[in-house]
């Protein structure tokens, strides 16, 4: 698995130490991303990866934590029921997730990247982005999607970190197994013998 890893230099907002109440350490989701406290992260990585970090994670257990998805969820049906205090919401359009965000008083924010809420408002995006800015300064953000797309771009533009982690590349396409056999037995070479 590749890891690309963005990290922003802190603004003076994040240097702003933490509120009585707040958790102050770093959270580990997965051994590549850590998550500091009180910050706006894009996650880019396949399904399995967040689900395999929220199934796995006990330590997300103590937190109060938002799961907002949009009109589909990859993650929600795969996830384990342990949690204590989870919310899941879902935002049908853009409007409804700036009133989503607007409202959580949550430690721990997952928003599930939807593509579709933004195709009839080209300039929401950018608000997106600003209201989970803002929302870092309460709480860790965490914006997911599996694959990245221009809005996803915009919005991880304003991120403190931006995690990109990209699985093995698998062949593709019909007899791709037998090529891929193909080109691994040419690149071999046999010892002679002595």
């Amino acid at each position: 698995m590749h890891l690309w890893v963005y990290i922003r230099p802190p603004s003076s907002s994040a240097l702003n130490l933490q509120a009585p109440g707040i958790y102050t350490m770093e959270l580990e989701l997965h051994p590549a991303v850590t998550l500091p406290p009180r910050s706006f992260c894009t996650l880019i990585a396949p399904v399995d990866v967040l689900v395999g970090a929220l199934n796995s994670r006990i330590n997300l257990q103590r937190f109060k934590i938002l799961y907002i998805c949009g009109n589909y969820s990859r993650i929600l049906s795969r996830m384990d029921r342990n949690f204590v205090d989870l919310e899941i919401r879902r935002a049908f359009t853009a409007f409804q997730l700036l009133t989503i965000l607007e409202e959580a008083r949550h430690t721990l924010i997952f928003v599930e990247h939807d593509p579709s809420l933004y195709e009839d408002a080209e300039e929401i995006p950018e608000y997106i982005s600003q209201a989970l800015r803002d929302l870092a300064d309460r709480a860790t953000v965490v914006l997911y999607a599996p694959t990245t797309d221009p809005h996803l771009e915009e919005m991880a533009r304003k991120a403190d970190r931006v995690f990109y982690l990209q699985g093995p590349e698998r062949p593709r396409g019909k007899g791709s197994a037998a090529k891929l056999k193909l080109a691994e037995s040419a690149n071999q070479t046999t010892l002679e013998a002595f």
